[in-house]
Parts: structure tokens; C-alpha cells; sequence
């Protein structure tokens, strides 16, 4: 009887190691959610794929850059007559979301000095804290000092990028 008993004790105890071990390989669907939305982003980018890039930014980003190429077009328009540059928000927002001219020159721009493959392929990803609508990816590239922070933002039941908040528009990626 004591051998049975014992036995089955050695089987529960080699079952619920198992189970543990496969638990820890889990990741919460929430986390999975964030990361993978982060992810898309630097894919996007290294496939230049604009539009879509456009779609996964925080309205808080979306905004900056509008704001920003707004004012860098009026500057150019005011220096050069016939450049002939949009000045119109929603025409920019427009043109953003399709991918036209604004669009490529702004990200065409951004990734001429920065490169999403490092992100992607050179640097460790962890989670930082989750909230309701807020979570935060730690990006430690292998020769960084210290570690880039990706804010999340979740808007319309959604995870975006928080380019902006994260990095702001005239600093570089910290990589």
C-alpha cells in the first residue's frame, strides 16, 4: 500500500512540475496583445509600409507629427513661394493615412536615421508596467547604457505605438 501511495504521490508531484514549467512558458493574453502590437510597428516600418505604420500610432503621435510637418511645410512655403507645400490638417491627416507624398517624405526621413531591424532583431523585450489603458515595453538594446521605454496607450480597444511619448519628435531612438 505505502509503495502505491508513494507512487501516485511521485506521479502528482511529476505532473504539477510539468504544468508549472509550461505555466511559465505562458504569457498573459493582455501582454501578448501589447507586445505584439508594438512588434507590428518596427515590422511596418522595416517593410515602409506607411499607411499601416499611421494606423498603429497614438492619436497623441498622430497629432505631433501633423502638427510638426504643418509647420515645417509653412516654413518652406514662406521661404520658397512655388514649394507649394499642404498646410491644410486634415488634408495632411488624409495624406498620412493613405501614404501620399507628405507621408513618405516624413517617414522616408525618420528611417534614413533610424533602423526598425535593431529593434526587431538587437534588442531584449520586456514588459513594463500594465494599466487599464497604459503599458510600457523595455527595450534594452545589447550595448545601451540603459534601456528605451515604448509607451502603449490603448485607445478604441486597441494597443498603439506611443512614438511620440515615448521618444518625442526630435529625439532619436535611444539605440
Amino acid at each position: 500500500m505505502k509503495r502505491h501511495l508513494c507512487l501516485i504521490l511521485m506521479l502528482f508531484a511529476l505532473l504539477f512540475s510539468i504544468d508549472s514549467i509550461h505555466a511559465a512558458d505562458r504569457i498573459d493574453p493582455q501582454q501578448e496583445k501589447i507586445l505584439s502590437a508594438a512588434e507590428k510597428l518596427f515590422v511596418l516600418m522595416k517593410n515602409k509600409n506607411y499607411p499601416a505604420i499611421w494606423s498603429v500610432l497614438s492619436e497623441k503621435s498622430q497629432k505631433t507629427v501633423i502638427k510638426d510637418v504643418l509647420k515645417e511645410n509653412e516654413k518652406a512655403n514662406k521661404q520658397n513661394a512655388k514649394a507649394n507645400l499642404e498646410t491644410d490638417r486634415e488634408a495632411l491627416r488624409n495624406d498620412f493615412a493613405f501614404g501620399g507624398v507628405n507621408a513618405k517624405a516624413y517617414w522616408n526621413g525618420f528611417l534614413a536615421v533610424f533602423n526598425p531591424e535593431i529593434v526587431l532583431e538587437r534588442c531584449k523585450w520586456d514588459m513594463g508596467k500594465i494599466e487599464k489603458d497604459e503599458a510600457e515595453i523595455i527595450l534594452q538594446y545589447k550595448t545601451a547604457e540603459k534601456p528605451a521605454i515604448l509607451k502603449m496607450f490603448k485607445e478604441n480597444n486597441e494597443w498603439k505605438v506611443g512614438l511620440e511619448e515615448s521618444f518625442g519628435a526630435r529625439r532619436l531612438m535611444p539605440f
